[in-house]
């Protein structure tokens, strides 16, 4: 029985953060952050699911690409080290909001229906999310480009130069 895991988190549930080490000797962490909703997330008062059970954002300091975080009831060293790895919330979607771990493995066609492939990956690349296809043929997430997300993604390949 693995005794390090005392959440209830499920298949519903999604990644956020991911808690790498301990910083200090007051109970901070250091994280590696895995949402694009940083802010919202990590929030003081955010509640979050780690490997010690639920856990309430106290503070944040850094940067959202690295941050240092607290959470309330954790105040040394060997209780950060207790929240070591992933770090979730429940599974919800906004309209027009996909997760991307509902995109990859999905099949990827043009509007006439030929087929491109499956997407392999996704990339954060500055302004927009880009799906890789087939591990060859990349796909910016905008408007112009992905033209519906459905039971399979319907995308405009952008013209070479």
């Amino acid at each position: 029985m693995d005794r390090r895991s005392s959440s209830r988190s499920t298949d519903a549930d999604v990644v956020v953060g991911v808690v790498r080490a301990p910083h200090g000797i007051k109970g901070e962490v250091k994280v590696d952050p895995r949402t694009d909703r940083f802010d919202e997330r990590f929030r003081k008062g955010a509640r979050l699911m780690s490997a010690a059970g639920e856990v309430r954002v106290a503070s944040v300091r850094g940067t959202p690409a690295e941050p240092i975080v607290r959470f309330e009831g954790i105040d040394d060293r060997s209780g950060a080290e207790r929240l070591r790895g992933e770090l979730r919330v429940a599974r919800e979607r906004r309209e027009g909001e996909h997760l991307w771990v509902d995109l990859i493995g999905k099949r990827v066609v043009t509007p006439e229906g030929t087929e491109l492939g499956t997407v392999t990956e996704i990339l954060r690349a500055g302004g927009a999310d880009v799906l890789v296809v087939n591990d060859d043929l990349m796909l910016p997430m905008i408007d112009s480009v992905i033209r519906d997300i459905g039971d399979v993604i319907v995308a405009t390949p952008q013209e070479e130069a």
